[in-house]
């Protein structure tokens, strides 16, 4: 059974004392501690989410900028094939025009010497009838003979 005396309240007494102490001199400072702690996990953790937001804007505002350099660069390469186009039409045109200026050269030069060739020729056959009339002239031979005299002259032959 369960006698109360005044031991029992000494002894409620000191448990109450020692209660008193331990939480003030005890646990006080640890949870001091703990807060200290928490106090600094929390400064942490605000510190990382700010870190994070920052680098999600960071990387949002690399991905606009490579975003801009792709469109640069695409704006670059179309530039660069518009004007190679240009390029490549005008040395094309350029060159059609130098293939013209040639061939009426060429043919100019053509029709030059066909005259020139028709005009030698035409020398030529004159001065075969002249010396063909000259023959003729103080040689009393028949036509068949001035005219076998012709042909071999003018390059044919007897019995054509």
């Amino acid at each position: 059974m369960l006698r109360l005396d005044i031991n029992l309240l000494f002894t409620a007494l000191n448990i109450l004392i020692w209660f008193i102490l331990i939480r003030k001199f005890l646990f006080g400072p640890i949870n001091n501690l703990i807060n200290k702690r928490e106090e600094a996990i929390a400064d942490q953790y605000a510190k990382a989410r700010q870190l994070q937001a920052e680098a999600e804007e960071e990387r949002d505002r690399c991905a606009l900028l490579e975003a801009e350099i792709e469109a640069k660069r695409a704006k670059t390469a179309a530039d660069s094939k518009e004007a190679a186009r240009a390029e490549y039409d005008r040395i094309v045109t350029e060159a059609e025009e130098k293939a013209e200026q040639l061939l009426a050269k060429t043919r100019k030069d053509l029709e030059l010497e066909k005259l020139r060739i028709i005009g030698k020729a035409e020398k030529e056959i004159r001065s075969i009838i002249m010396d063909a009339a000259v023959n003729a002239m103080p040689s009393s031979a028949s036509d068949s003979a001035l005219y076998d005299q012709f042909l071999t002259k003018a390059g044919g032959e007897n019995g054509d």
